[in-house]
């Protein structure tokens, strides 16, 4: 018997693994949201910098983690752009209220992970002047600048580097640079056409810009655990305070997205909570 409810307790946290992969791919397509500050928020950032680092011990320690994951990443990222295009343009603001929502739940977590190594008052710094930079950065990203990049191979290698860089950089939304370049539409209709002349490009940008930076990541971490954890922390408060859509001051529309938040926090709280009980139980 207990054999058996530890065999239901692993299949139902590979399920959880999926679940938060499909959220992932399928947040990082939306403008504004970023899939690093999902990583981040389902805990599975950390296991992907460490894992790129070294490759190894990475597979070794977290290989069927991270297997699950990304293969729900690439059913959420592939298989559901064309339904993030049909949402995108019935209701842009609910969609991301949602996901401020998902952060946030994962807050309490995240809070607790930072100060696992003792918080002292350089994390504290490290927390306010990311938090400072990340919302100065956004803001940028929030003005008109606009520069056309052509949809071609180029072009579609960009997309890869900007999708790589968004999920190493917490809070660097790729899809918002993308619809300054111009690349974004095309790039939604290929990936959801499942066109080669698209994927391969951007899966080849991508995997490079990854490699390239997560051992820096990796080795930040070893060396300065707190000092980055509360960084990354601020990084990922700050996106949740500058995705939030433009509001025309109407009390109802207000509390329509006061609900869709409070809705995705508690879903991923609750989600956090299971997962990490699971966890304890199979250790």
């Amino acid at each position: 018997m207990k054999s058996e409810s530890l065999t239901k307790s692993r299949l139902f946290l590979w399920l959880l693994w999926f679940f938060e992969g499909a959220v992932v791919g399928f947040g990082a397509i939306l403008p504004g949201v970023s899939g690093g500050t999902l990583c981040v928020a389902f805990g599975m950032y950390r296991p992907i910098i460490q894992t790129m680092s070294d490759i190894r011990t990475g597979i070794k320690k977290h290989g069927a983690m991270l297997g699950i994951f990304i293969l729900g990443a690439a059913v959420g990222f592939i298989g559901l752009s064309g339904l993030a295009a049909a949402l995108l343009e019935k209701n842009t603001a609910l969609v991301t209220c949602a996901f401020i929502g998902f952060i946030l739940g994962t807050f309490p977590d995240l809070w607790k992970d930072a100060g696992a190594e003792k918080r002292t008052k350089a994390s504290f710094v490290s927390l306010a002047v990311c938090f400072l930079v990340m919302l100065g950065v956004l803001a940028v990203f929030k003005t008109q600048l606009s520069i056309t990049v052509a949809p071609n191979v180029g072009g579609y290698l960009l997309c890869g580097l900007l999708w790589g860089l968004s999920f190493v950089v917490p809070g660097l939304s790729s899809s918002s640079l993308l619809l300054f370049f111009g690349l974004y539409q095309p790039m939604l209709e290929g990936i959801s056409g499942l066109d080669m002349s698209v994927l391969i490009p951007m899966g080849i940008g991508m995997a490079a810009c990854i490699v390239l930076l997560s051992k820096a990541v990796g080795a930040a971490y070893r060396k300065y655990y707190s000092i980055v954890s509360h960084g990354v922390l601020g990084i990922v408060a700050a996106t949740a305070v500058m995705i939030f859509p433009a509001w025309d001051g109407s009390l109802s529309s207000g509390a329509v997205r006061l609900l869709f938040i409070l809705g995705g926090a508690a879903l991923s709280y609750m989600f956090t909570c299971i997962c990490n009980k699971i966890k304890a139980g199979n250790e």
